[in-house]
């Protein structure tokens, strides 16, 4: 049994394979990025709340023990 071939056939298949792949790769790639940032923003945000936290914390604490001092 022969098996025979369209060329124009494979070429199409093979071009939306590859702009298949290549969106597929842009939509995975935006997805990582913007879950990165996201997660690097929290991070930072949490750092940055418990940071201010620990120094607003801090300041009432010395303004307590002055008044107290006083």
């Amino acid at each position: 049994m022969m098996n025979f071939t369209n060329p124009l056939k494979d070429k199409l298949s093979g071009q939306l394979d590859n702009q298949l792949s290549s969106q597929l790769y842009w939509q995975l790639e935006n997805q990582l990025v913007w879950q990165l940032r996201t997660q690097l923003y929290n991070q930072l945000s949490n750092q940055l709340s418990n940071q201010l936290y620990r120094q607003l914390d801090n300041q009432l604490y010395n303004e307590l023990y002055k008044s107290t001092k006083n």
